[in-house]
This record gives structure tokens, C-alpha cells and sequence, in this order.
């Protein structure tokens, strides 16, 4: 409790030094506006939306456990967003107007140091250039809130399938061409009850008629009961020779407070239950070969294991204890930070998959050209990676966590298909 009551209390106070140093930016380019009525209804409705928001926030600490007590997330990501979507594009206009303000004082400082017509000049220029940048953050926080909003609204379905080839030396025979769809971070209690465009996205994968369907953790925000109304949906995905998952950070419940550990146990091992309902054999730091023709490759299922302040529950010696040296392997491994500390050139792994970064839904991708600022925490946080004979492919995530939406970063179902290298 103590805890939600200070990160209330911090967002309030950055809500309200942000609101407050939007509207002197406002203001400062009003000031040719000669109506005063205009000036007064726009500084009263201001800060009534400015109250509300505050509201709104203390509104949502009231109902923090609503998630618990109404078995849905509706009420804190619907905050969530709408927070989001208020005070991003203040953001942007806040670093434009900082610019206009450097600017300012530094002419202002040389107009008195330097008292001429030349510097009275440079003055005057220089404060229209500054209000030119204010502007210019105008126009780009406008855009800011036009994302925001089509990412809250139609972004967060934009399903975008990926087809990626990937070749290798040492593929089998049989397993020339194979097709695998990775599905990862589906946090199906984000949904709320959204349950066609789901269907849609689940229709889309069962339309590319996969070998195999690997899923690469985070099925769940933490309780299994998320999956209440979604174990049919989600079970219709097909795939003609097995259908595969692990398990994510979230999978565990480890972010939320539990009244015994007996309880959390129980919630995971729901959780379980409830992917083996669906068709999904889950690996728990253990390996299966799949076989086709006399052939095998092995896939390899590691609990999650991520670097930092991660929970460390998967156990790559126990997940290959069993494999066979020089064999064909594909890991499945939540976060993608494992590759780099455990698996790159320590381990005779050839392809691994992840997913976790949700390219923190937030984004440019272009073609080839793709931006995040989740890439400065994870370098490895979206498509296909390769270091000399190893590859790793980390799949943006088929849903979404706090903020209901996605912008510039698509949810994503990946098509792999594994070739011999010719």
C-alpha cells in the first residue's frame, strides 16, 4: 500500500511540473492573441483537464487492487493509457520549449553584456526563432498525440506477419524447409474482452499452416485466472506436428504481492493446467527431439532466465543434459539477453528465440530501418541476429502490458523457415 501511495504521489508531481511548464510555453505563444475571453477559457480549461487527470490518478489508487477483486486489468490500463496518451506529447513540446528558453536567456545575456543596435537586433531575430521552435514542438507533440491515440485504438491489432527465412549448415534432410510460427508475450489479461480481433490474429496464423508453433513465454500479466474466457480461443491454434511453450518473466507472478506463497504456487501451477488445455506441451528446463523421417532436430525449452534483476529460474546444463553433441538444436529462451551471456559461442545452439521486449511497443520501423528506445537496454530486442553459425530471432510480442497499445512497433507473428544452407 505504502508503495502504490508514493508512486501516486510521484506521478501527480510530475504531472503537475509538466502541465505547468506546458502552459508557460502555451501562454508565451498566445501572447498575440488580443481577446482576453480566449486567453481565460483557455487557461480555465487548461487546468480543469489538468485537475482531472490528478484526479484520475488518485481515482486509480483507489482501485489498485481491482485487478485482483474484478479478475480484469480494464480499470488500471485504461488509466494507464489515458495517462500516457495526456502527458506524452507534453513531453515532446516541453524539450522544444526548453530549446526556446535556452536560446532566449543566452540573447538575453548578450544583449546585456553588449548593449547595440546590432545585438537589439539579434535579439529580436533571435526571439522569433524561438517561437519558431516552440511551434515546430507544437506541431510535433500534435503528431505525438495522433500516434498515441491510433496505437491505442488500432495499432495495438495491426497484426504484422514476418517471414524469415534463415539458413543453415547442419539442418536435416527432413527438416529442409520446415515452417515454425513464434508467437511470444501474448498477456492475454491486456485483452480485456477483445475477443474478435484475437480470433482474426489466431485465424491468421493457422492460415500460414505451420509445421510447428512455438510460443516464447508471457502467456499471462501474472494471474492464470486471465485466461478465463480465452483457453478456446487461443487452443484453436494449429499446427501440424506440435505445438510448444515456456514460460516468461510474467508467467510466474513474481510482480505482485500474494497473501501466502501456497497461493502463488497454485496460480502457476493453473497456469500449467491451463496450457496443456490449450494443446501447448510446455518445457520446463528440458528438451524433446522432434522427429520426422528417421531424422531429428532437438528443441530445447529454457525457463526464463534473464541479465540483472530478473529472476533466474531456467537452467541451461538441466535444459541440454539430455542432447545430443553436434545435433540440430533450436532454444526457446524468453529473454533475449540469455543468447549473449550463455549461449553465443558457449554452446553449440543454432537457432534461439525470444521475445520480452515488446519492442517496447513504442517505435519506427521502416523496412530495414527499425528504432526503439528499448535498444539501449536490450541491443538484441527485435529481428534476426547472427554471430558467425548462430542465430537468434526476437519476436516484438503478439500483445501488450500497461499501456493498452502499440505505436510504430506492430504485434507480431513470425513465420521461421529453416533451410539447408546450399
Amino acid at each position: 500500500m505504502k508503495g502504490i501511495i508514493t508512486i501516486t504521489l510521484i506521478l501527480t508531481t510530475l504531472l503537475l511540473v509538466v502541465d505547468a511548464y506546458t502552459f508557460k510555453g502555451l501562454k508565451m505563444l498566445m501572447k498575440d492573441i488580443d481577446s482576453q475571453l480566449i486567453k481565460r477559457l483557455f487557461t480555465w480549461l487548461y487546468w480543469a483537464i489538468s485537475t482531472g487527470m490528478v484526479l484520475l490518478l488518485f481515482f486509480s489508487f483507489g482501485y489498485s487492487n481491482s485487478a485482483v477483486e474484478s479478475h480484469s486489468y480494464k480499470v488500471p490500463f485504461t488509466v494507464a493509457s489515458i495517462f500516457m496518451i495526456y502527458l506524452s506529447p507534453k513531453l515532446f513540446f516541453i524539450v522544444f520549449h526548453l530549446i526556446e528558453d535556452i536560446s532566449f536567456i543566452g540573447y538575453w545575456g548578450a544583449k546585456k553584456v553588449i548593449e547595440s543596435t546590432e545585438t537589439t537586433e539579434i535579439y529580436s531575430r533571435s526571439e522569433f526563432l524561438a517561437q519558431s521552435i516552440s511551434k515546430l514542438g507544437i506541431g510535433i507533440a500534435g503528431l505525438q498525440l495522433g500516434a498515441m491515440i491510433y496505437g491505442a485504438t488500432k495499432g495495438r491489432f495491426n497484426y504484422d506477419v514476418v517471414y524469415q527465412p534463415i539458413e543453415f549448415d547442419n539442418l536435416p534432410d527432413s527438416f529442409n524447409g520446415v515452417k515454425i510460427v513464434q508467437l511470444s508475450d501474448i498477456h492475454v489479461g491486456s485483452f480485456f474482452d477483445n475477443h474478435k480481433e484475437i480470433e482474426k490474429a489466431i485465424n491468421k496464423v493457422n492460415e500460414l499452416n505451420p509445421d510447428y508453433i512455438l510460443f516464447t513465454g508471457d502467456m499471462v500479466n501474472n494471474y492464470a485466472w486471465e485466461l478465463d474466457g480465452w483457453e478456446e480461443i487461443i487452443g484453436k491454434l494449429k499446427a501440424k506436428h506440435g505445438k510448444f511453450s515456456i514460460l516468461g518473466n510474467h508467467d510466474y507472478a513474481d510482480y505482485v504481492q500474494w497473501d501466502s506463497e501456497a497461493d502463488k504456487v497454485k496460480n502457476l501451477a493453473s497456469l500449467k493446467q491451463r496450457q496443456a488445455k490449450m494443446g501447448f506441451r510446455l518445457l520446463l528446463n528440458e528438451s524433446v527431439k522432434l522427429e520426422r523421417n528417421g531424422e531429428f532436430i532437438e528443441l530445447l525449452g529454457l525457463e526464463n532466465w534473464g541479465k540483472g534483476r530478473f529472476a533466474k529460474y531456467g537452467d541451461l546444463v538441466k535444459t541440454m543434459k539430455n542432447s545430443v553433441t553436434n545435433s540440430f538444436k533450436i532454444l526457446m529462451s524468453h529473454d533475449p539477453s540469455h543468447w549473449d551471456e550463455q549461449v553465443l559461442e558457449k554452446t553449440d545452439i543454432n537457432l534461439a528465440l525470444a521475445g520480452h521486449t515488446h519492442g517496447m511497443q513504442y517505435g519506427v520501423k521502416i523496412g530495414s530501418f527499425q528504432f526503439s528506445p528499448v535498444q539501449f537496454r536490450y541491443p538484441r530486442w527485435a529481428g534476426l541476429y547472427t554471430e558467425n553459425k548462430q542465430h537468434l530471432y526476437v519476436n516484438r510480442g503478439f500483445g501488450y502490458i500497461g499501456f493498452a497499445g502499440r505505436v510504430g512497433i506492430s504485434p507480431e507473428i513470425t513465420l521461421l523457415e529453416l533451410r539447408q544452407k546450399v
